[in-house]
């Protein structure tokens, strides 16, 4: 006659057997829970979990050498040691060009560039045009020296710059509003109502306070 042979159990939700459960090497198993422990002896004498596949493990696993899954599930925010086996920013130099490639090597359309003058200022060139995934075309107003910061699209990128450190930033900006005709020394802007006249430099034909 066939012999069965029950381990330890328990059918309580989130029961842990303790040591004074188990024997040393003795197996008791969480029947409602599935999972199933050990005594272990060695440096220290504890009951410990064996980790069982489609289980749910609460607590901490230490585990020694590689482990390889279809996927991760999480939001990584405890995940420490981690390396980046890729480069995600390049640092390019160029010397007296007007018309520039820029070979970054990282693999993007989605390249995020930033250009610098030789005294670490930051422009904006006459055109950027992506050629490929690896490199880009620089084209300056004139021949410029300095270097271009290339990142990988998709990495946290944050900061700011104050607007007089970009070079002729602030002609330029006065040229387009001149060009487009919004302001400048002739008389664009006609007013009415309490102010009458034009907006001349220094013309204002009257001023009419209003009724009381």
């Amino acid at each position: 006659m066939a012999q069965i042979v029950k381990l330890k159990r328990s059918l309580v939700p989130g029961k842990v057997p303790t040591t004074s459960d188990l024997s040393v090497g003795e197996l008791a198993i969480n029947v409602y829970d599935g999972k199933v422990y050990l005594r272990k002896s060695g440096s220290v004498d504890i009951v410990t979990e064996l980790v069982a596949v489609n289980s749910q493990t609460t607590g901490s696993i230490y585990l020694t050498g590689d482990v390889t899954a279809s996927y991760f599930v999480g939001d990584g925010s405890k995940l420490t040691g981690l390396t980046v086996d890729q480069a995600t920013t390049a640092r390019l130099s160029y010397t007296n060009q007007s018309t520039w490639n820029a070979q970054h090597n990282l693999d993007t359309t989605l390249p995020l560039i930033q250009v610098y003058d030789e005294d670490n200022n930051q422009i904006i060139p006459a055109g950027v045009k992506i050629i490929d995934a690896d490199n880009v075309r620089i084209t300056f107003d004139a021949p410029r020296s300095g270097y271009v910061v290339v990142a990988k699209g998709g990495h946290i990128v944050s900061g700011s710059i104050p607007s007089s450190n970009i070079l002729d930033f602030n002609d330029g900006v006065t040229g387009v509003l001149n060009t487009a005709g919004v302001f400048s020394g002739s008389a664009q802007v006609s007013m009415s109502g309490d102010v009458t006249g034009t907006a001349d430099a220094t013309v204002i034909l009257s001023i009419d306070g209003g009724d009381i």
